[in-house]
């Protein structure tokens, strides 16, 4: 086991800086304009930046001294590179100079400074699993789980989480509490897993379409052409079967089609091929007023995608399937793909060494008459639990929690958003632009949640057909719709207090 710990003395409180790494930012696509309006008099808020109008929202915590008591997190141990960002939503060991970095260290010094406390973070393989085997050992050893949001059946299916409805000091009114998250997964006012601004990953791992500059330049489209499209409303589907399809260079020379050689879209058919959907504006499922849970996946349009997409995939010769997870992130960074979905936690890591200038579009609609463009994160983004056995300490949980939630808001988020996303690593004005319209078309389906047990893969369901390169999609949902509909009502709803 892995673990870390901030602690802070009161020696050293002397000795920390505490400015904000990030300064002054640009402004971030969420409800915090609206919400900070309301609490300062216009003519006030006004010439302010985002950045200040944040600082000016109040998180309502009650001071408190919790004379030392430490924050214990488990986090999943990172296993290669890809994964990495979800250590950092909570501990930073030192300060570096790195805006991020540097944003997460100073919200800990302040938020331990305010509340007498300290945060400690052990990171382990498998965390659901932990949690599960402590709640049953009945150990009090943690106080807040970070999941894999596609893992949080686990814990759940195990009774092993409480309710964030009913847990102190949590307000999901405030803005940095994701509401497109959180509205989705709450059933008969429960709520298991919270995502939040703490769950920096929510943001850094949703997808974009990253497009390389100076490739499309040599196809004829500059980026001020490729944002025109966005804005007309004309890039699609067929729009980019279309580009795609003359890109193909055989840059080895062998006369062979093969991953040495430079395409206009590829990508491993794994995790990006879950955006499918969101981007072609289909539902997976949705919880209705009265607590009760609605499929609503099938459908003439749902073949058509299906027929699309295997079209698009394995017909086209300007895309190819790349063989390992995340690979389009290296071959778009060697300049062999023009096109390629790419999570924004890519433009922190990977492609800080890219030579060519890049920047990032929507994915692109079923067709002009959608009226939005849609995205989703990858299913990996932390999804926050307590432990039932963390009821004993239920009014510091609250407590600290928010305050990271707050702080992150305040801290966090502008240093990844507008100074790593879309400043320092972006090219042009246009990146910027483009990069608040993926943010405000992000899908947050609850499906996701508990698509490896109670809805049998369909979440995936348009991945697995892909990969099979099949299009029997009536055979393939009546083999999983009553093994579904069997679990929602008698598995997955009572869980949720409805019989």
């Amino acid at each position: 086991m892995k673990k870390r710990v901030l602690t802070l003395l009161l020696a050293a409180f002397l000795l920390v800086p505490s400015m904000m790494a990030c300064g002054n930012t640009a402004s971030a696509p969420d409800e915090s304009a609206a919400d900070t309006a309301a609490d300062t008099a216009p003519a006030e808020t006004e010439a302010l930046s985002d950045y200040d109008k944040r600082q000016l929202v109040s998180d309502d915590l009650p001071e408190s001294d919790f004379g030392g008591q430490a924050f214990r997190v488990l986090v999943n141990a990172p296993t290669v590179e890809q994964y990495s960002a979800v250590t950092f939503e909570i501990i930073a060991d030192e300060l570096t100079g790195d805006a991020c970095n540097d944003a997460v260290y100073n919200r800990n010094i302040d938020i331990c400074e305010r509340f007498n406390a300290a945060i400690t973070m052990s990171e382990l393989k498998e965390p659901w699993i932990v949690c599960k085997n402590a709640v049953t050992a009945g150990t009090d050893d943690y106080d807040l789980v970070g999941l894999y949001n596609y893992m949080s059946y686990q814990v759940i299916n195990a009774k092993a989480l409480l309710n964030w409805m009913e847990i102190p000091h949590i307000n999901m009114e405030k803005p940095w509490h994701n509401a497109l998250s959180n509205n989705n997964a709450t059933i008969n006012n429960t709520l298991y897993t919270i995502c939040s601004d703490l769950s920096i990953t929510s943001m850094t791992y949703t997808y974009a379409i990253f497009f390389n500059q100076r490739i499309l330049g040599d196809q004829g489209y500059s980026a001020e052409d490729m944002y025109n499209m966005v804005r007309d409303g004309t890039w699609t589907i067929d729009k980019m079967d279309t580009m795609v399809a003359s890109m193909y260079v055989d840059t080895n020379g062998d006369g062979k089609a093969t991953t040495e050689d430079s395409y206009g879209f590829g990508y491993n058919q794994v995790n990006p091929t879950d955006v499918w959907a969101a981007a072609f504006d289909l539902p997976l499922c949705s919880v209705t007023e009265d607590n009760q849970i609605e499929v609503n996946f099938m459908s003439d349009k749902t073949m058509s995608i299906l027929e699309k997409l295997i079209s698009f995939h394995y017909e086209n010769p300007g895309q190819v399937v790349l063989p390992t997870q995340y690979d389009e992130e290296t071959y778009f960074l060697n300049a062999q793909l023009a096109m390629a979905p790419i999570r924004f936690h890519a433009a922190y890591s990977k492609l800080r060494d890219m030579d060519d200038p890049y920047s990032m579009l929507p994915w692109p609609k079923w067709d002009e008459k959608q009226e939005a463009y849609y995205t989703n994160a990858d299913d990996k983004f932390t999804a926050f639990g307590v432990p039932i056995t963390a009821f004993g300490q239920i009014e510091f949980v609250g407590t600290i929690f928010e305050a990271l939630c707050a702080e992150s808001y305040k801290k966090v988020y502008p240093a990844y958003y507008d100074i790593a996303l879309k400043g320092k690593y972006s090219t042009d004005s246009g990146t910027a632009e483009m990069v608040d319209l993926i943010m405000a078309g992000r899908n947050f389906d609850f499906s996701f949640q508990f698509g490896e047990s109670h809805f049998q893969r369909l979440p995936y369901l348009i991945r697995d057909l892909i990969v099979a390169k099949s299009t029997n999609l009536a055979s393939k949902w009546d083999s999983i719709e009553k093994k579904m509909w069997t679990a929602i009502e008698k598995d997955l709803l009572p869980l949720y207090g409805v019989e």
